[in-house]
């Protein structure tokens, strides 16, 4: 039963070093940009973003602001029918059943407010303002969707990477056990070496598995982001290739310049100045100049006049100006006030923090970088002594334990180096969002 678990095991192994895995694996190889280009085209949140846009494009226009005047028209007719009576001074009397009065009411009326406290250029302004920010919020959500991809998607590729290592564990391991068998033929070697051999196979193949399990969930991820079905099947490049960062001054410099939260809150900072301009509007009077033409037409059958009809142009002037509102005008200046105020402590507070978290980030990821040469150092000597143990097992110089340690140690190495270059791409792209640096081109 044993040798049957452990011939199970070598098959298993031996499929996934020469490539014999499930036909979902062979699929298509994407690349970080046409994920990216995909995940921007579908990503719900970037059109709803975009849609945001068109709405604050749309609501800034003159007309919107207060500039344009006011055009409209209207118009009624009535027909009344009454029993009239009336009685005279003269002592004439004049009676009426069932007589009709007919009325006609049509008129054209223009309205342009010629000034209201310079409310409609701070109005102006603000909508102004609004369509820039509505644009800088989607690049806002375009950054936060392409940051988190990257993270994904440079998971989905160290895990691929540790794939590979499992595998050059197993071929590794493959040979010593081929080998350990030659000996054990010529009586060199003893079952032992076989069996523990064979073990470090089954735990190597049982990794093996997880790892794909984790590439898949990965793609579930990826083709989450991106919109598409979740068992749609993919590759990822195994490279991860380095970004060269500037120097923490620059980077600095670069996050309260170019960051977009931060930018957020400086328009929401230039939209409060506006609102207190507009509230303060309403210290001022408000001026309005009118102009119509009417036309009125009435006909009775009983009354002093038969019909009558006028006709023509008219032309006025309103002005409006509130004397006590409530205490309502000090209220909203107030608050307007107060909302600036908020605006700029979030701002302050934003700032600081950018300088705080880019100097850790920075510290973090140029810790990584001399950790980089370090293990690359240890990576050489691994391999080195891998190759060497296999030659002295071979001559009788060393034992089985000896080489599976030594490809242990280097499939170890392996892998920290891989984790090392992933947790330098993971600081680097966190480093790069807040600096405001673009993860993608478009």
């Amino acid at each position: 039963m044993k040798s049957n678990k452990y011939l199970l095991c070598f098959i298993l192994a031996l499929g996934l070093v020469v490539g014999v895995v499930p036909s979902g694996y062979c699929q298509t190889t994407l690349s970080l940009n046409e994920v990216i280009d995909i995940a921007l085209e579908n990503n719900y949140s970037i059109r709803i973003a975009q849609n945001n846009e068109r709405i604050a494009a749309n609501s800034n226009t003159r007309g919107n602001a207060g500039f344009l005047p006011r055009l409209n028209t209207n118009g009624n007719v009535t027909r009344t029918i009454n029993n009239t009576k009336q009685k005279f001074f003269s002592g004439d009397e004049r009676q009426g059943i069932g007589a009709a009065t007919t009325a006609v009411r049509l008129g054209l009326g223009l309205t342009w407010t010629a000034f209201d406290g310079f409310r409609m250029y701070a109005t102006k302004d603000r909508l102004d303002l609004e369509e820039q920010r509505s644009k800088a919020f989607t690049r806002n959500e375009m950054q936060s969707l392409v940051t988190t991809i990257q993270n994904v998607f440079f998971g989905a590729v160290r895990t691929e990477q540790q794939i590979e290592i499992i595998q050059q564990s197993i071929a590794l391991n493959l040979a010593l056990k081929e080998l350990a068998e030659a000996k054990l033929k010529i009586g060199t070697g003893t079952s032992l070496e076989v069996l523990q051999t064979a073990n470090r196979l089954s735990i190597d193949s049982s990794a093996l598995l997880n790892l794909r399990d984790q590439s898949l969930r990965a793609q579930i991820a990826l083709n989450r982001l991106m919109q598409r079905p979740a068992d749609l099947r993919f590759s990822v490049p195994t490279d991860i290739p380095p970004f060269i960062l500037p120097s923490l001054e620059e980077l600095t410099q670069m996050a309260l310049q170019e960051n977009h939260q931060l930018q957020l809150l400086a328009f929401d900072e230039k939209i409060a100045l506006t609102q207190i301009k507009e509230a303060r509007a309403n210290l001022y009077p408000t001026i309005d100049l009118n102009a119509g033409y009417n036309y009125n037409f009435s006909r009775a059958e009983v009354g002093f006049l038969l019909s009558n009809r006028t006709f023509g142009p008219t032309v006025g002037l309103t002005a409006n100006y509130d004397i006590f509102t409530g205490r309502n005008l000090k209220k909203d200046i107030a608050n307007a006030h107060i909302f600036k105020e908020n605006v700029q402590l979030s701002k302050s507070d934003l700032e600081e923090n950018l300088k705080s978290d880019m100097a850790t980030l920075y510290q973090e990821y140029s810790a990584l970088q001399e950790l980089l040469e370090l293990e690359l150092r240890n990576l050489d000597t691994a391999a080195r002594n891998t190759l060497l143990a296999r030659e002295l097992y071979r001559s009788g110089r060393a034992t089985n334990f000896d080489v599976r340690q030594a490809i242990l140690e280097e499939t170890q190495v392996k892998d920290r180096l891989s984790d090392v270059r992933y947790r330098i791409k993971l600081g680097e792209i966190e480093i790069r969002s807040l600096a405001g640096i673009p993860l993608y081109l478009r």
